[in-house]
Parts: C-alpha cells; sequence; structure tokens
C-alpha cells in the first residue's frame, strides 16, 4: 500500500487498485450524477452516489446508496422512464461482501418479500453480470438475469 491506500501494488509488482481521483474527476462524476438527478422521479433525487442500474427480461432497476449509509431499490416495468413514478420503491438495503473477490448482494425486505440483488465480480465465463431474485417467505418466487447499464 502507498500513500494511505491510493495504490494498492501485489507482491509480484502487479497494481491491484489505483483509489485516488483527481479533482476533475472528481468534478466529472459530479456533474454526471447532476445531470442524471435531472431525470429522475421527484422522490429518487436524494442520494449519496449511485450504484447499479439495470435491466432484466421484465424491469428496470436502480439501486442509490443514500446517506445513511443503506441502499435503495426503485423499480420500473420495462419501457417506463426513470422520471416517472416507480412501480416499487425499497429502503433500508444492505450490503454483504462474500470473500475477498468483489461478489457481493444487496437485500431489501418488504413484509414477507426479499429482493436480492446479486452482483458477481468474480466467476464463470457466461455468468450474468447481476442478478434479481425476490424469494416470498425464504422461496423463490422470480429470478432474472440483468444487465448493467451504468
Amino acid at each position: 500500500m502507498l500513500d494511505n491506500g491510493d495504490l494498492w501494488i501485489d507482491t509480484d509488482g502487479r497494481i491491484t487498485a489505483l483509489n485516488y481521483q483527481s479533482q476533475f474527476e472528481t468534478n466529472q462524476k459530479n456533474n454526471i450524477i447532476a445531470n442524471e438527478k435531472k431525470n429522475l422521479f421527484s422522490s429518487l433525487k436524494q442520494y449519496k452516489s449511485p450504484v447499479y442500474k439495470f435491466t432484466t427480461k421484465n424491469y428496470l432497476v436502480r439501486i442509490d446508496e443514500l446517506s445513511n449509509g443503506k441502499y435503495r431499490y426503485a423499480s420500473w416495468k420495462i419501457g417506463k422512464k426513470e422520471s416517472t413514478k416507480p412501480d416499487l420503491i425499497l429502503a433500508n438495503g444492505e450490503i454483504r461482501m462474500e470473500g475477498s473477490g468483489g461478489n457481493h448482494t444487496i437485500t431489501f425486505k418488504k413484509d414477507e418479500f426479499s429482493y436480492i440483488i446479486y452482483r458477481g465480480i468474480i466467476g464463470v465465463k457466461d455468468a450474468p453480470e447481476i442478478d434479481l431474485t425476490v424469494e416470498q417467505k425464504n422461496k423463490v418466487i422470480m429470478q432474472q438475469d440483468g444487465k448493467l447499464i451504468q
């Protein structure tokens, strides 16, 4: 590790992470987020950072990190725009990391339902980029592979 974690180098000299962001990059990111917020439904405009936007066979799903460290889920039927009222909004999502490879889940609960977003960073070659699973009383009632938009 160099410079308090800005740069990580493996024992063989390979760079494994670069955690530095210049002021220009920070400004660009902030401008992109501000422009994106202009096209969102009014109740979704407050968030710390966007996490995922993806489509499945039937849905457009957006996951945002909120200022309290929790996550928010919003989804629309395919064909609807993010500027319209979402068909479903869930709050208080929690992330669970799976090992050190980056794979993780973000889980949202509403009554007897769990909405589980799985992001596999390391896995088999043809695995989906992201996965949406809905469980009712711990029984899978829907599972759809997703394609990341951002």
